[in-house]
């Protein structure tokens, strides 16, 4: 967790907040938090908010201002991570009690990404809280993930299957990890969108090995792309020898600095 907070500290914005709240008496998880080695006089971004309470029951979520929240986290329970299964469980509650409550409080939009739903809608109202905020659930179980991505109401990090991916690449080749350790820092290159009329022109014809070399004379490594009526984008496409006509609100997924 102090890694954690570290990490956001070096990628938010000054003046951001950084909301804790779990069932840990303040002073104890400050105390935790310092003896993990947190330096508190460090964070030069952030501002810990810290609130007690029971992340499964409702009135206690319904005490934060979860409606003004621009990304939530929702972290596995550490009491219960002996068992993936219940640990998947009170994350899901807790991710169904957060949007149900934006839901209630957020006003509701006639047209948003989830319009096929009708007003007052249980599924419409989840859909149209997920618009106004991010949240990324901790999942340890691969199964559970089937149920949010059938959902669309969040986004989730598999962290188990992560961290074993991550330890397979680098015993396969250990200079894997100099890229992992570049992609991963708060410094340097990472995953950028990149707007299509930075590699070519409106209606040029080119294959994504084109694209591919126009990028790398910007010093940048195209990955993937969104077309732009597609919902996902593809990556590593698996035809990158046909041509094709891109438009101007394609994108592309370019490893590669911020400008």
């Amino acid at each position: 967790m102090e890694d954690m907070i570290m990490v956001l500290d070096a990628f938010l914005a000054p003046g951001s907040e950084l909301w804790m709240f779990n069932d840990v008496l303040e002073i104890d998880r400050e105390r935790k938090l310092i003896e993990g080695g947190l330096d508190f006089s460090r964070l030069e971004n952030v501002t810990l908010v810290h609130r007690e309470g029971n992340a499964v029951i409702r009135r206690h979520l319904e005490s934060l201002p979860l409606e003004s929240f621009d990304s939530i986290l929702i972290l596995a329970d550490e009491s219960v991570e002996d068992s993936a299964i219940q640990a998947d469980s009170r994350s899901l509650a807790t991710l169904l009690l957060i949007r149900d409550t934006q839901a209630k409080r957020l006003p509701y939009k006639e047209a948003f990404r989830g319009g096929s739903f009708s007003e007052g809608s249980w599924m419409g109202d989840m859909l149209q809280a997920s618009d106004k905020s991010v949240i990324i659930s901790e999942i340890l179980d691969p199964r559970t993930k089937n149920l949010l991505a059938m959902s669309k109401i969040s986004d989730y990090v598999l962290s188990n299957e992560l961290v074993s991916m991550a330890l397979a690449m680098v015993a396969e080749d250990r200079q894997i990890n100099y890229v992992l350790e570049e992609l991963f820092a708060e410094e340097g290159n990472e995953l950028q969108i990149r707007q299509s009329d930075l590699y070519l022109r409106e209606d040029e014809e080119l294959n994504f090995f084109e694209v591919m070399l126009r990028a790398r004379q910007r010093k940048e490594v195209v990955i993937g792309y969104r077309l732009e009526d597609a919902e996902r984008a593809i990556i590593n496409p698996p035809n990158k020898v046909s041509r094709r006509r891109w438009s101007r609100k394609d994108v592309f997924v370019a490893i590669a600095e911020k400008e």
